[in-house]
């Protein structure tokens, strides 16, 4: 049983350190650091907040399985989509 715990816990340390995940562990970290320091620091809630639903939102692209760039690129994947929406306004402005 431990075994496999160990196992499952270096899979996803693994996982999380992988440069397509740099982002992603990124601001796992920071919410981290920003919940820690926020006891001592009050103005940090704000970060931390922000920093949660970044989490949140990455969490659940890694989970999800319908955009595989966002599967595979957690919170970078969305600046794709975003590029993608506002192609139209920066075609006519260059062309």
């Amino acid at each position: 049983m431990f075994n496999l715990n160990l196992q499952v816990g270096f899979t996803l340390l693994k996982l999380l350190l992988t440069q397509r995940y740099s982002v992603f562990t990124a601001v796992i970290v920071l919410t981290v650091i920003c919940l820690i320091c926020s006891f001592w620091v009050s103005w940090l809630i704000v970060p931390f907040l922000i920093l949660t639903v970044l989490s949140a939102l990455g969490i659940h692209d890694v989970r999800q399985n319908y955009h595989a760039v966002t599967k595979n690129y957690p919170l970078i994947g969305h600046i794709r989509f975003l590029f993608e929406k506002i192609r139209p306004e920066i075609r006519q402005y260059l062309i």
